[in-house]
């Protein structure tokens, strides 16, 4: 009987005599000795580069066309719909205050703060800015703050007026460190404005 010869423990078994297929010479284009695999990709490079490219001029256009149907872009002020922006003042003039109240108080505060340079403010004197909304009419108001704040009395306006970042997150108008005595006066005086 013959035997199979043993192998030791952990040897490798044996080859076979016949040669393996020489194996067709690839070409290194992918780097540090890497291959390229193009031609099995399941999308060409180039399709992906078109896409990329479709993608940003769709997103410009889109943008652009915002842009161009912003009615504030074309005037260069700051508007709104008809329920925020509210009835210009009666004659489209200033309220009359009495000396000494607390609206010509609150009159006297809003001219003294950074409210002048963002607000255009009838019977506020320099309250021409463009860059946050016109205030005639604000009493008027159902919402503030482009829409995102009620406004249904003197208390909203007040939080509103004490703390912008509180009520609305991300708001340009800033905390400008009023007191309760001199927001409850500027609301005061802006309750005139309906």
């Amino acid at each position: 009987m013959a035997s199979e010869p043993e192998t030791t423990p952990g040897a490798l078994a044996p080859r076979s005599s016949t040669a393996l297929a020489p194996e067709a010479p690839r070409a290194l284009t992918g780097g540090a000795g890497l291959f390229d695999h193009t031609d099995s990709d399941a999308v060409h490079p180039k399709a992906g580069a078109i896409a990329g490219i479709l993608g940003l001029v769709v997103t410009l256009g889109i943008g652009v066309m915002l842009v161009a149907m912003n009615p504030s872009f074309a005037s260069g002020k700051a508007s709104g719909t008809p329920n925020q922006l509210g009835a210009a003042t009666a004659a489209g003039g200033a309220p009359v205050v009495e000396p000494g109240s607390p609206e010509a108080e609150g009159q006297m505060i809003i001219a003294s703060q950074p409210c002048v340079g963002c607000h255009t403010i009838p019977g506020i004197p320099g309250a021409t800015g463009t860059v946050g909304p016109n205030l005639s009419g604000v009493a008027s108001r159902a919402k503030i703050a482009g829409g995102a704040v009620n406004n249904g009395g003197p208390d909203d306006l007040k939080k509103w007026i004490l703390n912008p970042p509180a009520q609305k997150p991300g708001t340009l108008m800033p905390n400008v460190g009023l007191t309760d005595d001199q927001a409850a006066k500027i609301v005061a005086y802006l309750e005139l404005l309906k």
